[in-house]
Protein backbone atom coordinates (compact mmCIF):
# COMPACT_ATOMS: atom_id res chain seq x y z
CA UNK A 1 0.00 0.00 0.00
CA UNK A 2 0.69 3.59 -0.63
CA UNK A 3 1.88 5.88 1.88
CA UNK A 4 -1.11 8.28 1.42
CA UNK A 5 -3.76 5.17 1.50
CA UNK A 6 -1.69 3.95 4.61
CA UNK A 7 -2.17 7.60 6.10
CA UNK A 8 -5.72 7.75 5.47
CA UNK A 9 -6.68 4.19 6.61
CA UNK A 10 -4.93 5.83 10.02
CA UNK A 11 -7.13 9.04 10.14
CA UNK A 12 -10.16 7.01 9.52
CA UNK A 13 -9.27 4.72 12.54
CA UNK A 14 -8.44 7.88 14.34
CA UNK A 15 -12.09 9.49 13.39
CA UNK A 16 -13.62 6.13 14.65
CA UNK A 17 -12.08 6.31 17.54
CA UNK A 18 -12.81 9.33 18.40
CA UNK A 19 -16.32 9.49 17.64
CA UNK A 20 -17.47 6.00 18.82
CA UNK A 21 -17.47 7.22 22.31
CA UNK A 22 -20.09 9.56 21.40
CA UNK A 23 -22.63 6.73 21.17
CA UNK A 24 -21.44 4.64 24.35
CA UNK A 25 -23.94 4.79 26.98
CA UNK A 26 -24.33 7.82 29.04
CA UNK A 27 -22.84 7.10 32.84
CA UNK A 28 -20.57 4.29 31.71
CA UNK A 29 -17.15 4.52 31.62
CA UNK A 30 -15.75 5.13 27.94
CA UNK A 31 -12.58 3.45 26.52
CA UNK A 32 -9.25 5.98 25.27
CA UNK A 33 -9.65 4.17 21.88
CA UNK A 34 -7.21 6.64 20.42
CA UNK A 35 -4.15 5.39 22.61
CA UNK A 36 -5.12 2.17 21.55
CA UNK A 37 -4.81 3.30 17.74
CA UNK A 38 -1.52 5.34 18.29
CA UNK A 39 -0.06 2.61 20.26
CA UNK A 40 -0.64 0.55 17.21
CA UNK A 41 0.95 2.47 14.91
CA UNK A 42 3.60 3.42 17.01
CA UNK A 43 4.51 -0.16 17.80
CA UNK A 44 4.56 -1.18 14.04
CA UNK A 45 6.00 1.39 12.63
CA UNK A 46 8.26 3.42 14.89
CA UNK A 47 8.35 6.41 16.93
CA UNK A 48 8.07 9.46 13.78
CA UNK A 49 5.14 7.60 12.98
CA UNK A 50 3.54 7.40 16.29
CA UNK A 51 4.21 10.79 16.93
CA UNK A 52 2.26 11.69 14.13
CA UNK A 53 -0.63 9.53 14.36
CA UNK A 54 -0.65 10.63 17.79
CA UNK A 55 -0.96 14.43 17.42
CA UNK A 56 -3.27 13.67 14.56
CA UNK A 57 -5.16 11.91 17.11
CA UNK A 58 -5.06 14.29 19.74
CA UNK A 59 -5.95 17.30 17.25
CA UNK A 60 -8.94 15.04 16.83
CA UNK A 61 -9.34 14.69 20.48
CA UNK A 62 -8.72 18.57 21.23
CA UNK A 63 -11.26 19.54 18.24
CA UNK A 64 -14.50 17.41 18.70
CA UNK A 65 -16.91 18.66 21.12
CA UNK A 66 -16.71 19.28 23.97
CA UNK A 67 -13.04 19.36 23.59
CA UNK A 68 -9.80 19.53 25.50
CA UNK A 69 -9.23 22.71 27.47
CA UNK A 70 -6.37 24.19 27.00
CA UNK A 71 -6.36 23.85 23.21
CA UNK A 72 -3.07 21.78 22.19
CA UNK A 73 -2.98 19.51 25.27
CA UNK A 74 -3.94 17.00 24.07
CA UNK A 75 -2.53 16.26 20.91
CA UNK A 76 1.09 16.50 23.08
CA UNK A 77 -0.01 14.40 24.97
CA UNK A 78 -0.71 11.65 22.45
CA UNK A 79 2.19 12.88 20.30
CA UNK A 80 4.61 12.32 23.16
CA UNK A 81 3.20 8.83 23.70
CA UNK A 82 3.23 7.88 20.48
CA UNK A 83 6.75 8.45 20.05
CA UNK A 84 7.62 6.67 23.37
CA UNK A 85 5.79 3.85 22.26
CA UNK A 86 7.38 3.88 18.72
CA UNK A 87 10.65 3.77 20.57
CA UNK A 88 9.32 0.38 22.38
CA UNK A 89 9.16 -1.04 19.01
CA UNK A 90 11.69 -3.29 19.02
CA UNK A 91 10.42 -5.25 22.21
CA UNK A 92 6.88 -5.56 20.66
CA UNK A 93 7.69 -8.92 18.92
CA UNK A 94 9.19 -10.33 22.63
CA UNK A 95 5.81 -11.18 23.80
CA UNK A 96 2.24 -10.89 23.16
CA UNK A 97 1.83 -8.81 26.25
CA UNK A 98 4.39 -6.42 25.58
CA UNK A 99 1.74 -4.17 23.41
CA UNK A 100 -1.10 -4.71 25.13
CA UNK A 101 1.29 -3.26 28.25
CA UNK A 102 2.55 -0.85 25.98
CA UNK A 103 -1.06 0.61 25.35
CA UNK A 104 -2.24 0.26 28.66
CA UNK A 105 1.31 2.58 30.01
CA UNK A 106 0.44 4.84 27.66
CA UNK A 107 -3.11 5.30 28.26
CA UNK A 108 -2.04 5.64 31.54
CA UNK A 109 0.32 8.65 30.50
CA UNK A 110 -2.60 10.07 28.58
CA UNK A 111 -4.90 10.04 31.51
CA UNK A 112 -1.82 11.45 33.71
CA UNK A 113 -1.38 14.56 31.40
CA UNK A 114 -5.48 15.22 31.63
CA UNK A 115 -5.16 15.02 35.29
CA UNK A 116 -2.31 17.34 35.86
CA UNK A 117 -3.94 19.54 33.31
CA UNK A 118 -7.11 19.73 35.26
CA UNK A 119 -5.38 19.99 38.35
CA UNK A 120 -3.88 23.57 37.26
CA UNK A 121 -7.49 24.33 36.73
CA UNK A 122 -7.34 23.93 33.01
CA UNK A 123 -10.68 21.53 32.41
CA UNK A 124 -12.23 19.07 34.86
CA UNK A 125 -10.55 15.46 35.55
CA UNK A 126 -12.14 13.11 38.40
CA UNK A 127 -9.76 10.57 39.87
CA UNK A 128 -12.21 8.32 40.05
CA UNK A 129 -13.89 8.93 36.54
CA UNK A 130 -9.73 8.89 35.29
CA UNK A 131 -9.32 5.16 36.36
CA UNK A 132 -12.60 3.79 35.67
CA UNK A 133 -11.52 5.18 31.66
CA UNK A 134 -8.00 3.39 32.13
CA UNK A 135 -9.40 0.00 33.41
CA UNK A 136 -12.03 -0.34 30.29
CA UNK A 137 -9.39 1.25 28.22
CA UNK A 138 -6.71 -1.66 29.52
CA UNK A 139 -10.27 -4.28 29.04
CA UNK A 140 -11.05 -3.01 25.34
CA UNK A 141 -6.88 -3.11 24.80
CA UNK A 142 -6.94 -7.10 25.17
CA UNK A 143 -8.73 -7.41 22.25
CA UNK A 144 -8.55 -4.43 19.56
CA UNK A 145 -4.71 -3.95 20.24
CA UNK A 146 -4.12 -7.33 18.21
CA UNK A 147 -6.21 -6.24 15.63
CA UNK A 148 -4.94 -3.18 14.86
CA UNK A 149 -1.72 -4.69 15.24
CA UNK A 150 -2.64 -6.65 12.84
CA UNK A 151 -3.99 -4.36 10.23
CA UNK A 152 -0.68 -2.33 10.73
CA UNK A 153 1.40 -5.27 9.64
CA UNK A 154 -1.24 -5.92 6.67
CA UNK A 155 -1.21 -2.52 5.22
CA UNK A 156 3.14 -2.41 5.82
CA UNK A 157 4.78 -1.78 2.35
CA UNK A 158 6.25 -5.68 0.77
CA UNK A 159 9.33 -4.64 1.21
CA UNK A 160 9.35 -4.09 4.74
CA UNK A 161 7.29 -6.97 5.44
CA UNK A 162 9.91 -9.05 3.97
CA UNK A 163 13.02 -7.55 6.20
CA UNK A 164 13.55 -8.93 9.09
CA UNK A 165 12.66 -6.85 12.08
Amino acid sequence: MTAPVRALLRGLLLLLAVLLPAVWPSGAPRPDLVVLVVAAAALGRGPLTGLLTGLAGGWLIDLVPPGAEPLGAGALAYAAVGAVLGSARRYAALSPLVPWVAAVVGSGLVLGVRWVSAAAGAGRAEPAELLRTWGVTAVVAVVLVPVLRSLERRVRPRAERDAPC
